[in-house]
Formats: C-alpha cells, sequence, structure tokens
C-alpha cells in the first residue's frame, strides 16, 4: 500500500502544482493533505480550488484556521521583523480575498483523521494532525523525545503518526513494549510543499509504504519517502511582489531556509 501526504502548501500554487504532477507518476493508492493552504504566497483562491477540484482529504492547519474564521491575527513563524509585517499584511489582504464560500470550507476542515487498515493478520492504525496530537500550533520537531512521540501515539491511539506545521521532514521508528508485545511505531513530518524549511528551496512531500504482508514488529514493514521537488521560485516571488507584499522572503525562497 502507497500512500502520499502533502502540507503546508501557503498558497504557493507552482509548488502544489509541480508536486502534483510528481505525485501522479508514483501512482499512490491515495492522497492527504495535512492543512495550511492558505496565506504566504497569494494564490489561495487557486490552492483551495485545486485541492477540493481533486477531492484530496484535508486537515485544518493554524494559518486555515485563523483565515478561516477571519482573525485579526494568529500565531506563525517568522524569523525577522520585516517577515512579521509581511504576515501581518497576508493576513489583512486575504480577509477580502476569500469567498465566504472559500472561508467556510477552511473552517469545516476537521482536526485529525484516523484511517484503520485490517490486513489478513493484523491491523494498522494511522492518525493524521497538522501540529500535534493536541494543538495545531504545536511544534514537533526531531529532537522531541521519544516518551513525548509515543504520548501522542497513545493519546490518539495509532501505530503511525503523520505531522507538519514544522515545514521539517523527519521520520522516527520508536521500539517498544507493551504487555509482551514487541513493536515499531512511528512518527513522521511530512515537510512542506509551499513554504519549505529543510535546507533547500525544493518542495518536499512524503510517500509512505505499508507492506501488508509484515506486521509492525518487523521494521522494514514501513517505509518513508521525502520527496523533494524543484519548481519556479522566481514566478512566486514575481507574484508575492505584484501583491505588494514585500521582499522579505525573497532569499527564502531563492535559498531556503535550515
Amino acid at each position: 500500500m502507497k500512500l502520499a501526504f502533502i502540507s503546508d502548501i501557503h498558497a504557493n500554487l507552482p509548488a502544489l502544482e509541480a508536486v502534483w504532477n510528481d505525485i501522479q507518476k508514483r501512482k499512490p493508492d491515495d492522497v492527504f493533505c495535512l492543512g495550511d493552504l492558505v496565506n504566504f504566497a497569494g494564490w489561495d483562491n487557486e490552492v483551495i480550488e485545486f485541492i477540493r477540484s481533486k477531492n484530496i482529504t484535508t486537515l485544518q492547519g493554524n494559518h486555515d484556521e485563523g483565515i478561516g474564521y477571519g482573525y485579526d491575527t494568529f500565531n506563525y513563524s517568522y524569523k525577522t521583523e520585516a517577515q512579521h509585517q509581511f504576515g501581518i499584511a497576508s493576513i489583512k489582504r486575504l480577509r477580502n480575498a476569500l469567498s465566504e464560500e472559500e472561508k467556510k470550507f477552511l473552517q469545516t476542515l476537521p482536526f485529525s483523521l484516523k484511517l484503520v487498515f485490517k490486513f489478513p493478520f493484523h491491523h494498522i492504525t494511522i492518525a493524521l494532525v497538522h501540529g500535534s496530537v493536541f494543538s495545531n500550533n504545536d511544534y514537533i520537531f526531531p529532537n522531541t523525545s521519544d516518551e513525548e512521540l509515543l504520548l501522542m501515539l497513545d493519546e490518539i491511539d495509532a501505530d503511525i503518526l503523520l505531522m507538519g506545521h514544522t515545514h521539517r521532514p523527519f521520520h522516527k521508528a520508536i521500539f517498544c513494549e507493551e504487555e509482551n508485545r514487541k513493536q515499531y511505531r512511528h512518527a513522521i513530518n511530512v515537510g512542506s510543499v509551499g513554504k519549505p524549511k529543510h535546507g533547500n528551496n525544493k518542495s518536499c512531500y512524503t510517500l509512505l509504504e505499508i507492506d501488508e504482508a509484515l506486521s509492525l514488529n518487523e521494521p522494514d514493514s514501513v517505509k518513508v519517502h521525502f520527496n523533494y521537488i524543484e519548481y519556479d521560485t522566481g514566478k512566486v516571488i514575481n507574484h508575492i511582489h505584484a501583491l505588494n507584499l514585500g521582499d522579505a522572503y525573497d532569499d527564502f525562497l531563492k535559498h531556503g531556509e535550515s
């Protein structure tokens, strides 16, 4: 079984289109989005329409919540004061740029999703969230302890937990033993399509492959592939400039962020 996961598009349509084209070549059984469709690159309406037209099951990210409900401001990450002001201007622009139908769509996206796959000799439960199982504003980084990750996996009662929000992909396979049952449980951040922070400016999405013939006590039963895709960052920079949002992210889009 092969599943594709995208997240944190942030209105970056050229990146989304490039990622989608690559996903189609790999022929996954299904595609899921972990949220943050809007607020950054300016193609907010187009990204929402793309996601809806492809019938991609999507979660609500913190930006989707903030923009959908028309908040004046909400928590978002930035490194400089110029980026902070960029965020304020983008939020203000989106109050009028989205229709009520699009805002309603963002409002009604689910916080989390669980998928249960029943194979002949075992079953696997996969949970999807944007930030963490507790909040779409929580940042779960690669240095998060195994104990904290297992706590979240227990909280949502899942074998595999997929997250977004940090824009930094990682995979941790955690060996654990409970009631004489030995198995690996997995915590995965799927990376960012439209605003990557993994050290270069390529988009990132994740392919999850599960060998249904193997149980979770086999480390090779779950394979995680991070796919990095080039797209036209110059087009995005020009589009942001045309919207008068400024140049605070020019270097970020050209070179990426570590």
